[in-house]
């Protein structure tokens, strides 16, 4: 009897181990990327850029494409209930399309936008947004790259699965360099979530407008911890004041920031943007909170999460508005800015 119990831990000690193996070797191999990190920032060509003199002004667009997930993002993703089928991805692309070329933009800065992701059929979405928006010139920053994400965690069949994302800025004119800051990440979260979390990037274009140069600063700042946030904010706002020592600077992106959501705390951190003597908003502050103003979520929009920065002493803004007509393409509307360069 005794061998026979031995035998049955000993099997039953082996299949532990085996399982223990297993799921070690799947974290290391699904947390792992597709590409070589040389890879992670790059400028790409897709025609050739706008040369001559800058135009009168420049209309500049931030947007949280949301991956083209529509509502499914905001809700935390397929919850299993529904996958979404190609069609929907397509459909949404043509929306988010037409909503900006409408506006003929000479640059356009993107967040959670899919190089080749499993969650949206391996659609390259900058390259479909560079060819519908005519701009030839794209710089990506690299967030998001795994081998397997296993979320939402059930059902399978509904798990992002293989995914590579991005940051990137699509552009009328040359982009001479750039540079992709990796922000701080939740120190509080467990090991294991930060192995698969996104990276929260601050990307860096230098932009060729004519004879000047602009500085595009795209971010899209951590949504769930609110002390990291503001440190990220701190980052970027010091990021963009040194860059102004020596250029005009736009500050765009999803900063994930409302100063009327009740659970972010006070004071919220867009306040450490607000409180920069180099950076001024392009909407008035006292209007943060007027729902025509509001960018999330897209189908009854109640927070404002995307602003536009930038540096008066060197560019002047002649308006902004939310593009109301980008519908539910993504979880977050469009914002779209008009300057001109001093």
């Amino acid at each position: 009897m005794g061998k026979i119990l031995w035998k049955i831990l000993i099997a039953i000690g082996a299949g532990v181990g085996g399982l223990i193996v297993a799921v070690a070797l799947f974290f290391v191999w699904a947390s792992s990327g597709r590409l070589d990190p040389e890879q992670y920032a790059e400028v790409l060509s897709y025609g050739e850029a706008e040369a001559g003199g800058a135009p009168e002004t420049l209309r500049v667009v931030t947007y949280n494409l949301g991956y083209l997930s529509g509502l499914g993002n905001a809700a935390g993703e397929d919850t299993g209930d529904i996958v979404l089928s190609p069609a929907f991805f397509e459909e949404n692309q043509r929306t988010a399309i037409a909503a900006l070329a409408a506006l003929d933009p000479d640059i356009v800065a993107l967040q959670e936008i899919d190089l080749d992701a499993r969650r949206s059929y391996g659609v390259n979405q900058v390259e479909a947004l560079a060819a519908g928006l005519n701009l030839p010139v794209g710089a990506i920053a690299v967030n998001w790259d795994k081998r397997y994400i296993p979320f939402p965690y059930w059902p399978p069949a509904a798990q992002f699965g293989p995914t590579l994302a991005a940051q990137a800025i699509l552009s009328r004119f040359p982009i001479p360099s750039h540079r992709r800051h990796v922000l701080e990440p939740v120190a509080s979260q467990p090991f294991f979530y930060r192995a698969f979390y996104l990276d929260r990037v601050a990307h860096v274009a230098e932009i060729a407008v004519g004879a000047k140069s602009l500085v595009v600063i795209n971010v899209h700042l951590e949504a769930f911890d609110a002390p990291t946030r503001r440190r990220q904010t701190e980052y970027v706002r010091d990021l963009a004041e040194g860059y102004a020592e020596s250029f005009p600077v736009l500050l765009l992106g999803d900063f994930n920031s409302a100063v009327n959501r009740p659970e972010e705390g006070t004071p919220p951190t867009l306040e450490v943007l607000l409180q920069s003597d180099v950076l001024s908003p392009a909407l008035a502050p006292e209007q943060f909170t007027a729902p025509e103003q509001f960018t999330f979520p897209s189908d009854q929009p109640a927070y404002r999460l995307d602003y536009g920065f930038y540096t008066p002493a060197t560019l002047e803004l002649v308006k902004t508005e939310v593009v109301t007509a980008a519908a539910q393409a993504s979880d977050h509307l469009p914002v779209v800015l008009e300057l001109r360069l001093r």
